[in-house]
């Protein structure tokens, strides 16, 4: 039995990829990650887009980009055992700065941890926190670079 246990925590970024790049992130991380995986998605990413979202209102791809993206969430939220969780940022804290704090947070709970991102810098600070990331790469598949 694979007792193996992965927790993948989710950027904005990724929410947008399925009709973006065409990309199934769940079943992508499912073949290429071993072991169980849990999927957490953080209120403060939800609220991060719903965000941008008002601030975008004529901007009708990215709005279309993200109602699909978050179909797309919601309809595998019980097969991949997807969590949101309900914490936010503190006043002071970018949205950077806090799923940082919440990964090393989360580091502890003896799991491997991977952060699923497309921003580079943030993908350079987790890594320099020891945490994995997963990516898009070439605008076509997911890359994994442990830590």
């Amino acid at each position: 039995m694979n007792s193996i246990s992965n927790l993948i925590i989710l950027d904005s970024n990724f929410i947008l990829l399925p009709f973006q790049f065409k990309i199934d992130y769940f079943n992508e991380i499912r073949l290429n990650v071993e072991g169980k995986l849990r999927f957490i998605i953080f209120q403060q990413i939800l609220d991060e887009l719903d965000s941008k979202r008002r601030r975008a209102p004529k901007r009708a791809n990215f709005i279309r980009l993200l109602e699909n993206g978050l179909l797309y969430l919601n309809k595998n939220i019980e097969k991949f055992n997807i969590e949101i969780r309900e914490d936010v940022k503190k006043d002071i804290e970018t949205t950077d700065g806090f799923l940082l704090r919440m990964l090393k947070e989360l580091q502890n709970e003896g799991q491997n941890l991977y952060l699923a991102t497309n921003d580079s810098e943030l993908r350079r600070k987790a890594k320099k926190l020891n945490i994995s990331t997963i990516f898009l790469r070439q605008k076509k598949f997911l890359s994994i670079e442990r830590a």
